[in-house]
């Protein structure tokens, strides 16, 4: 599978990371909305607890915490069967897409940090079980067990040159790039009041209009998405 990663590409690719992303988020609220009756008040990236909501012993707030996780997983792996079994370029570049577009390293690396939905899962599921830095490397392991094997098959079919420097750049630029405009300055904005209130499930005016923009983006560079795999490509046998 040969790679043509222009500037069409990327900004398909972005626009499909602000869906999955805020998706991500979503599996959370309602599955929280579902086990404990709240919806959780929020930013872009952080959810923060109903109150009356143990975050210990609730199987509610567990639930809850490993919705996200799981809903990511299942989009990795998604592409990665697409990629492994679509018969045509445009299913494989899709497929491509959807294994680095929920950010596999970045559930790698923040669990590496002694962070991340995985870690506050075992956290709850062993507390006062297993030591608490234990379930850091625990959460590495899990991360490591469900992103690493998709990013792999990616790897596996890319037929350009240095396909590791690829593979590492769809890894690690995201991350960078989203932690800037996401992390920093959109929640910056959010924090001084920009369309703040509430409108559905608990999620504040101005991160529906973000998703919105990005669920539209994504609909308009669909094809653009199709075209990650150039003519002279072809699947190793």
């Amino acid at each position: 599978m040969h790679l043509r990663i222009d500037w069409k590409y990327v900004v398909a690719f972005f626009a499909l990371n602000g869906v999955i992303s805020e998706l991500h988020e979503q599996a959370h609220i309602i599955t929280n909305r579902i086990g404990a009756g709240c919806y959780f008040e929020r930013d872009f990236n952080n959810l923060f607890a109903c109150p009356g909501v143990s975050p210990h012993t609730d199987l509610a707030a567990i639930a809850a915490s490993f919705a996200g996780p799981l809903f990511s997983y299942l989009v990795m792996w998604f592409g990665a069967w697409l990629l492994t079994r679509a018969a045509t370029p445009a299913g494989r570049s899709i497929g491509f897409s959807l294994i680095f577009a929920p950010l596999p390293f970045a559930r790698i690396f923040t669990a590496l940090m002694g962070g991340g939905d995985e870690r506050n899962v075992l956290r709850m599921v062993f507390d006062g079980v297993v030591a608490l830095p234990a379930t850091r490397w625990m959460a590495v392991a899990m991360t490591l067990a469900f992103c690493a094997p998709p990013v792999w098959m990616a790897w596996r079919v890319i037929a350009n040159r240095h396909r590791g420097w690829i593979v590492a750049a769809l890894c690690v630029v995201p991350l960078l790039v989203i932690g800037g405009y996401k992390l920093l300055f959109l929640n910056a904005l959010l924090l001084k009041g920009v369309l703040a209130t509430p409108l559905i499930f608990g999620t504040p005016l101005f991160v529906v209009l973000v998703f919105g923009f990005m669920v539209v983006a994504t609909a308009l560079s669909w094809r653009w998405l199709q075209g990650l795999e150039s003519d002279r490509s072809a699947l190793p046998a």
